[in-house]
């Protein structure tokens, strides 16, 4: 009987012991207005986000030294679209599915929550370095399921996990309520093993392996797409000057294996891209963002291109396409894209977009006329943000899908939005 309560006794001590060294975890809620700590700040800078990324999380929790913060944020997105005729999806405005005239499903409203958010950042000083670890899910999946759409550790200049992809510029991404936006733009987020190098406060420059998914339209007889080898290597320099402006110039490389089963070989064909890119300040009220890019065999990082379905099957695309001199071989057409816009803020909480694209295919080897030859996208809209927390606004979209063979079609929609972060 003591031996058990001496037993007890020590245990006693042990946990006391424990609960003694245990550090209380705090949690505060935070803003830009009332930057606690700094943490707004911390989370804001931890790494750069895109136009439509969640801000900086509302609550966050740290223990007595601050070593260590962790914030939960995200926000809450009703959007409702009065769709004229043309695109059936009322999540994405993709110009390359607009419907040929003669076949459009005419007009239609709709709600969607699906581009809400939420999100999990850690940011941590561990002595040797400052670590970021980032998890972002996107309510896109049936019937409104999580997404994953970011997950990733920041460390000592490495990214590791699933981002933005090293080839574009989110930054340079005009504010849309539509969230495919410009229909050249480069927004892709990919697996990714990249290093960013800061040269000074000015100069940056990026290098990645990234696993890049290779879409391919085959000739169903005689070639298939296979599993690749090698993964998509891209580089970028970036200038950011004092001002906010920043210049972005980028490059790919891809190698991509198929199956010729003509000549019962695997076969490689090294596609390549360029971009440039960059936002410019053009006075405290106004900016003007922009993006051209241009390659070979790069359909998967072209917005309105990416997993486009040609006439094959579920499978294919426009990475590669049947060549149209040499049975069981494959070419890479050519393709490129631009957009510029214009962002105008009325005042501190009241800004507008003014957006137009242009993506185009150029060559098809052997496939059919009736293939996506061209698209346009223009948008124009009025963002409010009635408090620190919510954002409403209204938007005018038009697209023109134009294919080989000159059939067209055009698309009108009206986009209404009210978020809220948190």
């Amino acid at each position: 009987m003591m031996k058990k309560k001496f037993l007890i006794l020590l245990l006693s001590i042990w946990l006391g012991g424990i609960q003694a060294e245990a550090q209380k975890v705090n949690v505060v809620s935070v803003s830009k207005e009332r930057d606690v700590h700094n943490f707004y700040t911390m989370m804001k800078e931890a790494f750069p986000l895109a136009y439509n990324d969640p801000a900086a999380p509302r609550f966050i929790f740290f223990d007595d030294s601050k070593n260590f913060i962790f914030g939960v944020g995200g926000y809450v997105q009703l959007t409702g679209v009065y769709d004229f005729n043309g695109v059936e999806s009322y999540d994405f405005f993709t110009t390359s599915t607009i419907a040929l005239k003669g076949h459009q499903p005419g007009a239609s409203y709709g709600m969607t929550v699906g581009q809400s958010r939420l999100f999990f950042k850690l940011i941590g000083d561990t002595g040797v370095g400052r670590l970021v670890s980032y998890i972002e899910m996107e309510f896109q999946g049936p019937d409104n399921t999580p997404k994953l759409q970011q997950a990733f550790v920041q460390f000592k200049g490495f990214t590791l996990g699933k981002a933005w992809s090293t080839f574009g510029d989110m930054s340079a991404i005009p504010t849309t309520i539509d969230e495919e936006g410009p229909c050249s733009g480069i927004e892709i987020r990919q697996p990714m093993i990249r290093y960013t190098y800061n040269y000074n406060d000015t100069w940056q420059t990026s290098l990645a392996l990234e696993y890049g998914k290779v879409s391919i339209s085959p000739d169903l007889k005689n070639v298939r797409t296979i599993r690749q080898r090698i993964p998509d290597i891209p580089l970028n320099v970036r200038y950011q000057s004092p001002n906010g402006s920043h210049i972005q110039a980028g490059a790919i490389l891809r190698n991509m294996y198929y199956k010729d089963y003509v000549n019962d070989k695997d076969r490689l064909k090294t596609g390549w891209g360029t971009m440039l890119s960059g936002k410019l300040r053009l006075s405290e009220a106004n900016s003007f963002m922009f993006q051209g890019v241009y390659g070979q065999g790069i359909a998967n990082y072209i917005q309105d291109i990416s997993g486009m379905i040609s006439n094959g099957g579920p499978e294919n695309g426009y990475d590669l396409v049947p060549s149209a001199h040499h049975t069981g071989k494959m070419s890479l057409p050519r393709m490129w894209g631009a957009f510029g816009a214009f962002q105008q803020n009325w005042n501190e909480n009241l800004y507008s977009t003014l957006v137009y694209s242009y993506t185009r295919l150029q060559n098809i080897g052997s496939l059919e006329k009736t293939t996506y030859k061209y698209a346009q996208y223009a948008a124009v809209n009025l963002l409010w943000n009635f408090t620190e927390y919510g954002t409403t606004g209204i938007e005018y979209v038009f697209g023109r899908r134009n294919d080989f063979n000159k059939d067209y079609g055009n698309a009108n929609r009206i986009n209404m939005m009210v978020q809220y972060r948190f």
